[in-house]
């Protein structure tokens, strides 16, 4: 798009009759934009480290271990898009190539073993496998001859966690249903749809923010006490009752002990406004999910904009036939049960 629109590279043009160069956009210098944080309005430095003063050699430093100093000048896109983007592209899925039979890995960075916690890894069939379904003789897709196990199990075994193996043709045609049926309820009737989700958020979020709400009244009236405490104090100090040494003792734990209550009392305050932000969270959920009303096939693009994560549960069986567990977490109202 970059090339379409001549978007130049730099602002230096060469001294030639072709300017194709000058407008020749890699995926190198892509990469390198996306993940720069000065476009955030961040400054970033120590990327590498010199190994001596008359030495022309660097250590690359970690990206993990760089420095990065917020707020240095006026920013491009918002920190919280920039976040976005980050993880995106860090869990990207590369092309996997197993049995010659290269498969996209859509699910990379999103799925989960809901036991443990980690990650599920793509594992392909053996080789030496037909590459023809047994029941139809067609040729498989990529897709049809891979799936997902806990890297838990993988990694320490079976005592350390159970496989939690799941197909992928299986999670993808899971994913792909559970989307079509959110998004025709979305379409059908937004307003029936909007009052179900606001209605399990509101249950959801009535219990912790009740108990903030007695959590915050607490810290309040203690505060209040300590202000009293405060005075008490220093009557006493001014009739010669307390000394100074012991004044000042007090004074400095009282005074920590309400820095430290301000600050609970700050945190809480955000988390009841996340609270009071659901009603705009289930709106822009609806507003997204009716994109996709006529869904007929999985892409990156959909995922990111509409999953946060998906947790396959541990195989079970349920009067002689196996039962396993899946549970997708959308962004903005979480799980939905249908």
């Amino acid at each position: 798009q970059l090339m379409e629109d001549k978007v130049p590279i730099t602002r230096v043009k060469g001294n030639t009759a072709c300017d194709v160069n000058y407008y020749a956009w890699g995926g190198a210098r892509i990469s390198h934009i996306l993940r720069n944080p000065f476009y955030k309005g961040a400054h970033l430095v120590c990327r590498t480290h010199q190994k001596g003063i008359r030495s022309n050699t660097y250590d690359i430093i970690p990206r993990e271990d760089w420095e990065i100093i917020e707020g240095c000048h006026e920013a491009i896109v918002t920190p919280e898009e920039w976040e976005q983007v980050q993880a995106i592209v860090d869990r990207r899925p590369p092309i996997m190539k197993g049995n010659a039979c290269p498969f996209y890995n859509l699910f990379h960075g999103i799925i989960y073993c809901a036991t443990c916690g980690k990650s599920m890894q793509v594992r392909y069939e053996k080789v030496g496998r037909t590459g023809k379904n047994r029941f139809t003789g067609e040729m498989r897709e990529p897709i049809d001859k891979a799936y997902y196990i806990c890297q838990t199990y993988n990694r320490l075994g079976k005592n350390a966690c159970t496989s939690h193996k799941i197909e992928a043709r299986d999670l993808y045609n899971l994913v792909l249903k559970d989307i079509q049926e959110l998004a025709a309820m979305a379409f059908k009737d937004a307003d029936a749809f909007y009052q179900r989700l606001s209605s399990r958020m509101e249950r959801r979020y009535m219990a912790d923010a009740s108990e903030m709400q007695k959590e915050r009244e607490r810290l309040e009236a203690r505060n209040r006490e300590i202000d009293d405490m405060f005075l008490s104090l220093y009557t006493d100090k001014a009739k010669g009752v307390l000394s100074e040494q012991r004044f000042m003792k007090l004074t400095t734990a009282m005074e920590q002990e309400q820095e430290e209550n301000q600050s609970r009392l700050q945190e809480l305050m955000r988390m009841l406004q996340q609270s009071d932000a659901q009603e705009s969270e289930v709106r822009t959920f609806i507003r997204e999910i009716r994109q996709y009303a006529t869904i007929q096939e999985l892409d990156e693009t959909v995922l990111n904009r509409l999953i946060n994560r998906i947790l396959v549960g541990e195989v079970e069986k349920v009067d002689g036939q196996k039962v396993q567990e899946v549970r997708i977490v959308y962004n903005f109202v979480g799980e939905i049960t249908i």
